[in-house]
């Protein structure tokens, strides 16, 4: 029988965790917990994952801001591949566009609590909740990416060479939001 490959699905829901980990015990690390993923292919697979006793609400808090950082990113990521580097996706745009806009509207949730990061390690800043600057940076990010949206939207052609340079300058100031807070208020 052929094996398929396997792929990882993040437990999501932190009572499903509990209730498995109940079922289960611990394995691995003592900052560590291996996690079964019993599956239709024949085998069983281990997820390992951190201990959930070793891990605060203020580093959940932290990972689940960076994160949605990457997943946004990688939204970034992929109008770049279309709009650049003539990745043949382009009706996919506005679909992208639209998670992008999304996570914008997201920010502020990302830094509803003080949470900067460990002295020496990369992460927010404490600036970011001292500096009022700090929310007209997040309302400039949201607009810019409001304005890749609205160009997408408006568009007659996807494939056009006329829109995609346009949309491109959209997401040219996109990244300059990203940048200029980043600079601002993050430490790398």
């Amino acid at each position: 029988m052929k094996r398929m490959p396997s792929t990882r699905r993040p437990l999501t829901a932190g009572l499903s965790l509990v209730l498995l980990l109940a079922a289960t015990g611990t394995a691995g690390a003592e900052d560590e917990i291996s996690v079964p993923m019993p599956g239709p292919w024949g085998e069983d697979y281990a997820e390992t994952l951190d201990d959930p006793a070793g891990v605060d609400a203020t580093e959940a808090f932290q990972r689940f801001r960076q994160q949605s950082m990457q997943g946004t990113s990688a939204t970034y990521r992929s109008i770049e591949q279309i709009l650049r580097y003539d990745a043949p996706f382009a009706e996919r745009l506005p679909e992208l566009a639209d998670e992008l806009a999304r996570g914008a509207a997201d920010i502020d949730t990302w830094f509803a609590r003080e949470t900067p990061a460990r002295d020496g390690q990369p992460g927010a800043l404490p600036a970011a909740w001292e500096d009022p600057a700090f929310a007209e940076y997040k309302a400039a990010y949201r607009e810019a990416t409001t304005e890749l949206q609205r160009k997408v939207e408006a568009a007659d052609d996807l494939e056009d060479e006329d829109f995609q340079l346009r949309a491109t300058e959209a997401l040219n100031g996109v990244r300059h939001q990203c940048l200029a807070c980043h600079d601002n208020f993050r430490r790398r």
